[in-house]
């Protein structure tokens, strides 16, 4: 009689059931399923673009015998209800992809990194794996099949998109034991798989573990990075360091949020294993910091993403194998000066030729109120100054245009820490006046009107030259 000691435990595709680790470190873990996964299921699906790292297997034992178990690819197809010793005719390769000891209660685990690689890159066909006892003359050992409701065989692929290495955890979809004893028999649903022998000289039993290991047409992933804008440029430039931990929510276009990531410790993020379909991200500013100016430069792959008031991205297509990673948003914190400056200041530090440029980090700024239909937005340096110097939105004629440059002076002043005591009414009367009134209306104010504009145009000109109770910088 011919003494081979394994047990073939058959494992074929895999059921997707996807864990997200972002920041994957090895924990063996248990997981419990309350319902048997059926045959063809979807497979394992890497991103376009993705680097395997590891393939784990698992399975849960719950006779031990203490001996090592390896592991062997198998060579032709088979099907988990009809397969038997017989059928199966020893269809695997001599050379071992990887081993465990059953040698305690609970999971134990084998790398096949290199058996899952070799699927993956089409070095071979992937029909699964046998089990085999290396020891023929001890008792059998016993493991959890698929069929039972706990424990199951799985398997954990884990590989790196950009910085970040997440992982896909499946279960089992089909196995069999097949014995040597009892040669024409199919055990494609019981519930424990065997390694091992029943008795030393007799009772022989060969088990064969199969996993149907594939890859699916690959999904898309989305994602990238969240950097400190030193010159709040809105530009990734050299030297300018990641910032970890701010929150990034993945949405689709229909405005249903999907899922919520946070960045790494060098400021990379990633939304893996996406179906092709619309998307954006929303950005979540850290208490202190503001957006950088939006879409800025030539290249999108290095410039900031998010919309400056709300971090939110524009909506963008995936495609099947898309690995997007362009999504970025840079983030800095304003000064706070503590004192005012006048409008002469602030128009000559707007970041043009070789001026610093002062006036980003306090944008947006709205004259008028930001529902009100002829409020002006100030979002970028280029409109504050075409407010400063006062020949844009009409000249220095008209008393709203010189109210435009006072008010703006005053709020960079604000944004930058000086109080508003002094000037608090004027602000919020000018405001609620702009949020209706434009520069094209000012020659046809009744001269009342166009006097109570002088007016908060003064005080506000006094506020930014220093002419109040605020300290004006030096």
């Amino acid at each position: 009689m011919i003494k081979i000691a394994r047990i073939l435990v058959i494992l074929t595709a895999i059921s997707l059931m996807v864990i997200g680790c972002q920041n994957e470190p090895n924990p063996v873990v248990s997981p419990n399923s309350n319902s048997i996964p059926q045959l063809g299921a979807a497979k394992i699906s890497i991103p376009a673009g993705a680097t395997l790292v590891s393939a784990t297997f698992y399975i849960s034992v719950t006779q031990t015998n203490g001996q090592v178990v390896n592991i062997y690819r198998v060579t032709n197809p088979w099907v988990e209800t009809t397969v038997t010793w017989n059928n199966f005719a020893g269809s695997y390769a001599p050379e071992v992809w990887g081993s465990f000891t059953a040698d305690a209660l609970g999971y134990r685990s084998a790398n096949i990194t290199d058996l899952v690689r070799a699927w993956i890159d089409g070095t071979y066909p992937n029909y699964g794996f046998l089990l085999s006892q290396i020891d023929e003359n001890y008792p059998r050992a016993t493991y959890r099949s698929r069929e039972n409701l706990i424990d199951q065989p799985y398997l954990r692929v884990c590989y790196t998109l950009g910085d970040q290495t997440p992982c896909v955890q499946e279960f089992a979809i089909a196995d069999a034991e097949i014995s040597e004893l009892y040669a024409n028999d199919a055990n494609g649903t019981i519930v424990n798989l065997f390694t091992g022998w029943n008795s030393p000289t007799t009772l022989e039993k060969q088990s064969l573990v199969q996993f149907d290991l594939g890859v699916t047409p690959p999904l898309a992933s989305l994602g990238d990075f969240v950097w400190h804008d030193v010159n709040m440029n809105g530009i990734q430039d050299e030297g300018e360091a990641g910032i970890p931990g701010v929150t990034v929510n993945l949405y689709s276009c229909a405005d249903v949020l999907l899922a919520t990531t946070t960045t790494s410790a060098n400021g990379y993020y990633l939304f893996p294993n996406l179906n092709p379909g619309d998307y954006y991200v929303v950005f979540i500013a850290p208490s202190g910091y503001v957006f950088s100016p939006q879409d800025q430069g030539a290249d999108d792959a290095l410039d900031s993403d998010a919309d400056i008031v709300n971090g939110k991205t524009i909506c963008t297509t995936l495609d099947a194998g898309e690995n997007d990673m362009t999504w970025d948003a840079g983030l800095y914190m304003p000064q706070f000066l503590g004192c005012t400056l006048t409008i002469g200041y602030w128009k000559n530090h707007a970041g043009f030729k070789s001026q610093p440029d002062m006036i980003t980090q306090y944008l947006p700024i709205w004259l008028g109120t930001a529902a009100g239909p002829k409020s002006l937005a100030v979002t970028n340096r280029t409109i504050a100054v075409n407010v400063l110097v006062m020949k844009t939105y009409g000249t220095e004629s008209n008393g709203i245009t010189k109210l435009y440059a006072q008010l703006l002076g005053a709020k960079l002043n604000l944004a930058s820490g000086a109080s508003d005591a002094p000037v608090a009414p004027a602000i919020a009367a000018a405001d609620a006046f702009l949020a209706n009134h434009n520069y094209l209306d000012w020659s046809g104010l009744s001269p009342a009107d166009q006097q109570m504009v002088l007016d908060w145009m003064e005080d506000l000109d006094d506020y930014n030259n220093g002419l109040t109770s605020v300290p004006h910088c030096e």
